[in-house]
């Protein structure tokens, strides 16, 4: 192997040659600038490259800019102290370029760094990179793969970063070349489009994986990459006929756009989007962050996934801006109520990370390779035994969200349902919608947006509920609004917080504080006498106060008297709370 070292640092250089040296790399060549690593690279055929930046007369960027347009089967390890930022622009540059290798080493380097890049250099097999990128294929030979059955899926499974559950695969298309083996689609996609066959294989990836998970009866979400040539076409049909074919409901189908392709959009394939989301087809902005859409797009088009790209994800755990922008994908994914998603996942600190930081799915090489079906299968029945309680719904909460405005209340709803004392969450736009399931559904947790109650007072509120409801309420407001005027009532209202996350955890932690009230409460009893809290329970059964002074043989005036004296021990102001306050205990 032919290495270049470019350094305009003698004594550098020739340290790392020596270093090399020490690693059985014999052949190295020294430029001093890049103008002689120009020259030399016209003399001498050179495979690796170590590249410092910061050089005279030519640095390292402008001589690697210049080197991809000749030399693109070059590997390149950039040499650098420069700032951080200026390293990881070098690197996308070369990657852009098309360069067959690229790794970084910052100054100062160890040998045991050098082997590293070495390693990952000779694994990446140049000959068999070559051999790749020069096959040429025909369209003949891609028609016949699909009459042939050579065209088939790999299945990447996703779990649930909180429960290690398996949730849901990728299906990832494969050819079986008769000659050359195995394909990966970077090989043959490219032929697909122009031999105008991506209709044909969308809807062959389609079929097969469906089929698939139908065969296994595997409760799984299925993704599938879908482009802009497949929504020019009238493909929402097709895709319903398949699923109902298989018996493979079309909410389980999620859709995957690359962020480009969204950018890209247009009305015919605008329409097919709504209408597979009216069906129930959920949709995907695959690889977000590195393409064109505008956040303007990404809240009109009917979006219910956002998956965040792997190119964020490789040094997660020592890159602090790679960090930021993940953790803002992940706010921008939850304050849309869209489910995220994070591929790539390679590493235990990754996933880690991403766990501790509350995404929602993992996809990636540290959790599962793509695999064929049979032993998805397999994998699938193991995690199904290894998870049994992993969908256990215990007597945790059963929230029901009242909210008039649905966007925020499912965006709200979904980072409920993600925490372990949560069972279910449910959710009522309308007064009529609200006394329904708590009416038909065990409900423990009402949380009420404080701008539902703004057409009504709060004690008409709590009247309509009392025939279907008396357990936990809780009001949540925000700064938009005057302060809900419940500070002296039972019921506990939280400040919604700058995120949906903490104010979700608001919303349980009150919740939590005001499961034990019912022993305060007894204390506040207590106070009452014999005679103080058979009034009380009259009032409870709805007895006006002259029903009252005639049951007691008290005048009516004394029975009001009682009244404010109930009222005052137990810290309350009507009729209404008082009911709450005897059914919490």
């Amino acid at each position: 192997m032919k290495i270049m070292i470019v350094e305009d640092d003698r004594i550098q250089a020739t340290s790392l040659k020596l270093k090399l040296r020490q690693l059985g790399m014999d052949e190295v060549i020294l430029a001093e600038n890049g103008f002689a690593a120009l020259e030399l690279c016209n003399k001498v055929d050179i495979d690796l490259m170590f590249c410092d930046i910061r050089m005279p007369h030519m640095d390292g960027i402008s001589l690697l800019s210049k080197l991809s347009e000749q030399y693109p089967k070059l590997g390149v390890i950039i040499l650098s102290a420069v700032d951080d930022a200026v390293l990881e622009l070098t690197r996308n540059m070369c990657s852009l370029a098309g360069f067959a290798y690229i790794d970084s080493l910052s100054k100062p380097y160890e040998v045991e760094d050098l082997q590293q890049v070495i390693d990952g250099f000779q694994k990446q097999s140049l000959p068999e990179t070559v051999y790749r990128s020069s096959l040429v294929l025909t369209c003949d030979e891609i028609e016949q793969a699909f009459l042939q059955d050579h065209i088939f899926n790999y299945y990447q499974p996703q779990f649930d970063f909180r429960t290690g559950a398996m949730v849901g695969v990728e299906a990832l298309v494969r050819y079986e070349h008769p000659t050359h083996g195995m394909l990966s689609p970077a090989v043959f996609l490219p032929l697909i489009e122009q031999c105008g066959l991506h209709d044909k294989l969308f809807l062959t990836v389609l079929e097969k994986a469906v089929s698939a998970l139908a065969s296994i009866a595997a409760d799984l979400q299925l993704s599938v990459n879908i482009s802009q040539s497949n929504l020019q076409q009238s493909i929402c049909d097709p895709i319903l006929a398949i699923c109902e074919k298989h018996g493979f409901a079309a909410s389980k189908l999620t859709l995957e756009l690359t962020e480009h392709e969204v950018y890209n959009g247009t009305t015919t394939s605008l329409a097919n989007l709504a209408r597979l989301r009216m069906y129930g087809v959920g949709l995907s902005i695959d690889d977000f962050g590195t393409g064109y859409a505008s956040l303007g797009q990404l809240a009109q088009l009917p979006f219910t996934e956002l998956k965040i790209d792997r190119s964020f994800v490789h040094d997660l755990a020592t890159n602090y801006k790679h960090q930021q922008l993940t953790n803002m994908c992940l706010l921008l994914a939850q304050s849309l109520g869209l489910h995220c998603v994070v591929e790539g996942v390679e590493t235990e600190e990754t996933w880690q990370y991403l766990r501790n930081i509350g995404v929602d799915t993992c996809q990636g090489y540290y959790a599962a390779k793509p695999m064929p079906v049979a032993q998805l299968s397999e994998l699938y029945t193991k995690n199904r035994r290894q998870c049994s309680d992993c969908q256990s719904t215990d007597d945790g909460w059963q929230i029901l969200l009242v909210d008039g405005q649905a966007l925020s209340a499912q965006a709200l709803q979904k980072i409920l349902q993600k925490e372990q004392k949560v069972s279910r969450v449910f959710m009522a736009q309308d007064i009529e919608q609200t006394l329904h399931k708590l009416r038909d559904l065990p409900i423990n947790l009402l949380v009420v947006d404080s701008k539902f109650l703004s057409t009504m007072s709060v004690d008409a509120f709590y009247e309509l509920l009392a025939p279907y409801y008396q357990g936990m309420i809780v009001t949540v407001q925000d700064g938009l609004t005057p302060d809900f005027l419940m500070e002296n009532h039972v019921t506990p209202v939280v400040n919604k917080a700058n995120t949906l996350a903490e104010t979700a955890s608001r919303i349980l932690e009150q919740a939590e504080q005001h499961r034990v009230r019912p022993m305060a409460q007894d204390n506040l009893l207590a106070q009452l006498s014999e005679r103080e809290m058979t009034v009380a329970k009259m009032l409870v059964e709805g007895l006006t106060n002259k029903q009252i002074s005639l049951q007691l043989d008290i005048n009516q005036k004394t029975v009001s008297t009682y009244k404010a004296r109930i009222m005052n021990k137990l810290g309350i102001k009507s009729a209404v709370e008082l009911v709450r306050f005897l059914e919490l205990s």
